[in-house]
């Protein structure tokens, strides 16, 4: 069984076939009982406090949602039953459980909608999900050389190289063979899998490149992002190459995401954000649109909390990603229409314009309903909305969850508003009008159709009383609210308990991240980098008036100040560790007082490595590792 527990990636038990007979022979027996569940220890998985660590049963059970599939990479052909997790008390012990929970929350309020509004024929309100994947490629020789990129994923040193990604020369460039050649292996073993990649490219920073597979329902979308992620990796080593999936690998440089590419659809139409010819008329977009909009804004802090995490923190704000404001980009058509509603105006839409290139033989094309707009969180692309600030190592199973469980509930809400206009004596074509006025008008704050990294953006979205949660400790601390609560259990999403031990279980893995990190830092300080700065300073000291006095009292001062950086935080470090790891103390500790320091430290380690002679550095500079091309098979 392969299955996804609350640690952030997948797990899976092996059982075989095998079965002794009375005569002491070998019988190949194969049960249906353990294709439908299995039975993981669940002791050493985290469970937020719903489990004592000497409570360990815990169960696996097929979700015949997401086919089964067959992996041989390792010699051996393994049959893998994508599971569900869950504890001896009936407890999601995964994030899959209350996905596909979402789903049923999700369909019954859309079904209810439906009824209320007279749309009939629909028996079934799905989401779909299309989730790109970005991920750098590394070779394994570098990648073993850097402690800190095989114990958290991310250098935590490392001085900007000469050249970085301002010439935008990478993005969509041509891929490198090796590249090339690794990306066609990952897409053959996908297809086997029956995870078809739709498109490939290269992404803005050297090495940095992007996947994305075709549209499937949200809850299987998931499964195959992590079982992407997971055939990336494996191929990724049998090429002697390394995947990095961490947000921010490098610093200086664009980190990685995975745009989800969320839509809402019925077994009568592929996806109600579909405006068609006739946006102004079609009643089932302007109130799937009304849903979004109010649920991104009713429940900014979940979708914040969806897409929160130590890597995500390093990518999130930093022109590269959008900013950790949540708003809504709907484009220039779609946005004049909801104003207009709002405002009671009569609906004016600007025909389309005609382009021309002023070239005859080239083919004409329509303009979009809208834009791109790539610094919005939750911007509408034509059929869909797409959710740009999701982490590449995150689960998207998150972040699929909780659009569907705010969704459900806007659409409860419009259910119940309608309701109340059909009772005051109102049409059912005027009480939805009526209400889709008065939800645009109460929501127009979230809607942002300018640039996110403007510098006046945040000054802006709090001056409309939007939330501007920065770090995941701000977000861990907000989120835990009885409104919160109330809406995962009311919709059967998350019990109480569930929640609270999913906001338990991320506070302790930012905690631990973090501390790792710090150990790691001290690691490459002691062991590497203070060496090699004292070995520099030792030669440059003996070569006399050969090198200026003020090099020789730079190098000094960098190397005490890495050294006394050093031991301030294993100091820190110490004191991080002496706390509850799961309490907001702990969180609100690593983010003010190690973090600050770890960074002050590398700023110092930063700068003596580029005073260092290069064959006396220890680990591979940022040139090395981004600019050797992965077209020459270099020993």
């Amino acid at each position: 069984h392969w299955f996804q527990p609350l640690n952030g990636w997948v797990a899976e038990k092996h059982d075989s076939f095998v079965n002794p007979t009375q005569k002491g022979q070998a019988l190949a027996h194969f049960k249906g009982k353990a294709l439908i569940g299995g039975e993981p220890d669940a002791s050493s998985f985290p469970s937020g406090g719903l489990r004592a660590t000497h409570e360990a049963r815990g169960y696996t059970v097929w979700d015949p949602q997401t086919p089964p599939f067959i992996l041989t990479e390792t010699g051996d052909t393994t049959l893998y039953i994508p599971a569900c997790f869950y504890s001896y008390t009936g407890h999601a012990l995964d994030r899959k459980i209350p996905l596909l929970r979402s789903n049923v929350a999700l369909e019954k309020s859309g079904l209810r909608l439906f009824k209320s509004i007279g749309e009939n024929g629909h028996t079934e309100v799905v989401s779909d999900s299309g989730v790109e994947q970005e991920f750098f490629i590394l070779h394994e020789k570098h990648y073993r050389r850097r402690p800190d990129l095989v114990i958290t994923g991310r250098t935590l040193q490392g001085t900007h190289p000469s050249k970085g990604q301002e010439l935008n020369d990478h993005y969509f460039g041509p891929i490198p063979n090796r590249a090339t050649n690794l990306i066609i292996q990952v897409e053959r073993a996908l297809w086997k899998l029956g995870i078809p990649i739709a498109t490939r490219h290269q992404e803005v920073a050297p090495n940095q490149f992007e996947m994305a597979p075709i549209f499937e329902r949200s809850s299987v979308a998931s499964d195959h992002n992590m079982l992407m992620m997971e055939v990336l990796k494996r191929t990724g080593e049998n090429n002697d190459m390394q995947i990095l999936l961490h947000e921010k690998p490098f610093a200086n440089l664009n980190g990685s995401g995975k745009h989800n590419n969320w839509s809402i659809g019925t077994n009568l139409i592929p996806t109600m954000m579909d405006p068609g010819d006739d946006p102004a008329n079609n009643k089932l977009f302007l109130l799937t649109v009304a849903a979004v909009l109010r649920a991104v804004d009713v429940h900014q802090d979940l979708l914040r909390y969806a897409t929160s995490g130590p890597g995500n923190d390093h990518r999130l704000g930093g022109h590269e990603a959008p900013p950790a404001i949540f708003s809504v980009f709907l484009g220039a058509t779609i946005g004049t229409l909801v104003r207009q509603i709002a405002e009671g105006k009569p609906i004016s839409l600007p025909p389309a314009p005609k382009f021309d290139l002023g070239v005859d033989y080239l083919p004409r094309r329509p303009q979009d309903n809208t834009d791109r707009n790539r610094t919005s969180p939750v911007a509408f692309t034509g059929n869909k909305f797409e959710v740009r600030c999701v982490g590449s190592s995150q689960q998207p199973a998150m972040s699929n969850l909780v659009l569907n469980t705010i969704t459900a509930d806007s659409f409860n809400y419009l259910t119940e508003v309608i309701e109340k206009e059909k009772k005051s004596g109102k049409s059912i074509e005027d009480a939805i009008k009526a209400t889709l006025q008065c939800t645009f008008k109460a929501h127009l704050r979230i809607i942002n159709d300018g640039n996110g990294y403007a510098h006046t953006w945040p000054d802006e979205a709090v001056n409309r009383g939007l939330l501007n949660l920065k770090t995941t400790p701000e977000v861990l601390e907000y989120v835990s609210t009885d409104k919160n609560k109330n809406l995962f259990s009311s919709l059967g999403v998350w019990s109480v308990d569930e929640f609270e031990a999913n906001v338990r279980i991320d506070t302790e893995r930012y905690v631990s991240q973090i501390h790792l990190e710090a150990q790691s830092l001290r690691n490459l300080i002691d062991r590497f980098i203070l060496p090699a700065g004292v070995t520099m300073y030792k030669q440059y000291k003996e070569s006399g008036d050969a090198v200026p006095k003020s090099r020789l009292d730079k190098m000094k001062s960098l190397t005490n100040a890495i050294s006394e950086g050093s031991d301030k935080l294993a100091e820190k470090a110490k004191q991080l560790n002496n706390l509850d790891a799961s309490s907001l103390e702990a969180a609100q500790y690593a983010v003010k007082e190690v973090v600050p320091t770890m960074r002050s430290v590398r700023a110092s380690a930063d700068e003596l490595e580029s005073l260092v002679d290069r064959k006396l550095w220890p680990l591979p500079s940022y040139e090395d590792m981004l600019y050797e091309r992965h077209d020459v098979n270099r020993k």
